[in-house]
């Protein structure tokens, strides 16, 4: 029996001549929606596409194995449709050309075809991550040895800045760490050059102009935007029939408080005035006519503002705004020492690695960057390599984008060609999915294409929300949970209408398919009384002691391991 569509599904199959983002929920059918167009696309005769003009890339070499063996069976079974067509023989034959890949082994194709371009020697292979790191350390240690028995003065400020009690290992961490941290974008030694000047400024007025201050403004007005979000939470369930409406009128003052420091559109003015935000103590007073959970529902968002505020201001607002000042301009030299050795490492390294002919990831990516951009002084160019794929790939399709890096983006875009014109990128993703920050994985890139698309034009945002793997229970707790835990601030992203998942299939009644929520304590780890209904009062049951006990043993193993 034929798959059918949703027309949501319908629509991202069929959509041309447009960039494109699919915000694709858990169990939206992704995958069978991404074969069928890849089908689609090179099996239209009116408006022919060959498939190893597609530029395909998926997250893991299994994902981009079954992409391949999925679009496969779906050009065999057009062709059995249509056995004379000479247009589908040819992309069966074509199918083992085409770059359906990682986008480590897309950069390793450009390496191998173009070493030639960077000045790269052929043979090269990539070492494994256990030999990288003996490398580093032997490089590491080198660098510090050298400038040790150079005597600088300035190495010597460094190692005591960054060394209290003579531990040099927190040096050696932080140059490592910097490294790693460096290579997460486009051209790393010019970002590294750049930060030398980020703590160059001595009054505030520098700090402000800063990107970093225009950062940390912009975080300080995100967060205090959050805390509001939560006092208003707060106050609307005072204002339900059986809330806690004693909390009311403080919560308002205090909602007022909040709303003020939203409006703060300075640093100078936040040095002054977060601290100075100040809560009073909750009415105690009873009413049996108050639901108990509405009650703790009030006053516990209303206590995360509070502590979320008052580490606020401990963490960055502790210290006169005069003498950060001095402080910062007292960091300048170590921090430009500490850059200048990271440099040198990372010189050190890759000639290290040009010696031995072996490369990590994250110089293939690097590497194929320059194949593809011109970094001058002018902006960044296609090099004529990038314009020939430009002319070749008839589209660019990146599947889990949400955990695309700043390097990724950058490849991708050089081969698609967008400020040419070239409208042929297809993202798929959902940043609700998205666990690779440890990774230097973006999910801004995500954000900022799926709050600028709209529905028509050269952008073109669609949302997969429906959920065809799930049973209602499932999805209706989900929803319940996230909409009230995922926001702007934490997620990125509002966990609204357009966010939440929605029913996709019905499934046959069946007993023990009740969702129940259970508590467990952050301090304790220790699983507590939970209802799944606001409203209902909570019940010690055998689930709740099972779970409790479950989480005490967690608990006591996690403390053998320690």
């Amino acid at each position: 029996m034929a798959v059918r569509f949703t027309p949501e599904q319908q629509r991202v199959i069929d959509i041309r001549d447009c960039n494109v983002l699919v915000s694709a929920a858990a169990g939206s059918g992704k995958t069978a929606v991404l074969t069928k167009r890849l089908t689609e696309l090179v099996s239209d005769e009116t408006h022919p596409v060959d498939i190893d003009r597609l530029l395909v890339v998926t997250f893991t070499k299994a994902a981009a194995a079954e992409m391949r063996e999925r679009v496969a069976a779906g050009l065999m079974e057009k062709l059995r449709e249509n056995p004379s067509s000479t247009h589908l023989q040819r992309q069966v034959a074509l199918l083992h050309n085409a770059q359906i890949t990682t986008i480590d082994s897309f950069c390793l194709f450009l390496l191998q075809n173009h070493f030639n371009e960077i000045g790269l020697e052929p043979g090269f292979r990539i070492a494994d991550e256990g030999e990288i790191k003996l490398l580093e350390q032997a490089v590491l240690a080198e660098v510090l040895e050298d400038h040790f028995s150079q005597g600088e003065e300035d190495f010597f400020h460094c190692v005591e800045f960054f060394c209290p009690g003579g531990k040099e290992k927190q040096l050696e961490e932080n140059i490592v760490e910097l490294h790693a941290y460096a290579q997460s974008f486009p051209w790393p030694k010019q970002w590294l050059q750049e930060r030398k000047q980020d703590y160059c400024g001595s009054a505030l007025q520098d700090l402000a102009e800063s990107d970093y201050g225009k950062y940390f403004l912009h975080y300080l007005q995100a967060v205090c935007k959050g805390q509001r979000d939560k006092l208003e939470r707060a106050k609307r369930i005072c204002e339900e029939p059986d809330g806690p409406y004693m909390y009311g009128e403080l919560l308002e003052q205090e909602l007022e408080s909040v709303e003020k420091l939203c409006n703060l559109d300075s640093l100078e003015e936040f040095w002054a005035k977060l601290p100075a935000v100040g809560f009073g103590r909750l009415p105690g007073k009873k009413d049996d006519t108050v639901s108990i959970l509405k009650r703790e529902s009030a006053r516990n968002l209303r206590e995360e503002v509070k502590t979320r505020l008052s580490n606020l201001a401990k963490k960055f607002f502790t210290t006169p705004l005069e003498l950060a000042m001095e402080q910062t301009s007292a960091c300048q030299k170590p921090i430009q020492t500490l850059l200048d050795l990271t440099l040198e490492f990372e010189d050190r390294l890759a000639e290290l690695k040009r010696e031995k002919k072996i490369l990590d990831f994250s110089d293939t990516e690097h590497f194929a960057l320059d194949i593809l951009l011109q970094n001058t002084k002018d902006g960044i160019r296609p090099t004529p390599v990038a314009l020939e794929y430009r002319q070749y790939f008839a589209q660019v399709m990146i599947d889990e984008y949400q955990d695309s890096n700043l390097v990724q983006e950058y490849l991708l875009s050089a081969v698609s060609g967008e400020e040419m014109g070239n409208f042929n990128r297809f993202m798929v993703g959902d940043v609700k999915q998205s666990i690779y920050g440890f990774r230097k994985a973006r999910p801004e890139l995500f954000l900022e294409k799926y709050h600028s698309y709209t529905q028509e034009g050269n952008c073109v945002r669609i949302d997969l929300s429906k959920n065809f793997r799930s049973r209602r229970e499932v999805i209706d707790t989900v929803n319940q949970v996230f909409s009230r835990i995922m926001t702007k601030e934490n997620g990125g992203l509002e966990y609204d209408t357009n966010a939440a998942l929605y029913l996709g299939a019905e499934y046959a009644p069946s007993e023990g398919c009740q969702s129940e929520l259970i508590l467990v304590d952050p301090k304790t780890e220790e699983a507590g009384p939970s209802a799944f209904e606001e409203g209902e009062e909570s019940k010690e049951d055998g689930k709740h002691l099972e779970a409790r006990a479950i989480a005490k043993k967690i608990k006591e193993i996690k403390n053998q391991l320690q």
